[in-house]
């Protein structure tokens, strides 16, 4: 008999849950390309408390960034920083390939269902998130990509 009930799912994901300082954030697998160290940031003054600096990764410049600053919370110092992950952009073109967000360690991977990612109210929602959610007992923010990207390459084109 339980071999014929259907499952009522209507995804299956696997995700990086990023720990922040004092959150996470969530993202698919296939958006995040490594998770390292990085050995020297370029801080460039005269810029908003998000934006990091760039990281060399794999021979290229990479924009870093503090999602907790550009979601409107405390920013993480460049001297802090440990560790990051390199998103892989959803723009398309060559202008911002990649990113980095400052993570506070190693990501959990999961594999999720529809049914277990449920909408938390319990969490301030920040700007630059569409959602905040309980799963695998940790609150997160699911960001707004979009916006995040735009508002980075905004900043970078016009600096």
């Amino acid at each position: 008999m339980e071999a014929l009930q259907q499952d009522h799912s209507l995804f299956n994901l696997t995700v990086m849950l990023l720990p922040l300082q004092t959150d996470h954030l969530l993202l698919p697998d296939v958006m995040i390309a490594e998770i390292f160290e990085p050995s020297d940031i370029e801080v460039k003054v005269e810029s908003p408390e998000w934006f990091v600096g760039y990281i060399q990764w794999r021979g290229q410049a990479v924009p870093l960034i503090s999602f907790e600053a550009l979601n409107g919370s405390m920013a993480v110092p460049a001297a802090l920083v440990q560790h990051v992950a390199i998103v892989e952009s959803t723009l398309g073109h060559g202008h911002l390939p990649q990113y980095a967000v400052v993570v506070s360690g190693r990501p959990t991977i999961l594999d999720i269902t529809d049914d277990q990612i449920k909408p938390y109210e319990g969490r301030p929602r920040g700007r630059a998130e569409v959602m905040s959610v309980m799963l695998d007992q940790k609150t997160a923010g699911i960001p707004n990509v979009n916006w995040v990207e735009q508002h980075l390459q905004t900043f970078i084109l016009h600096r």
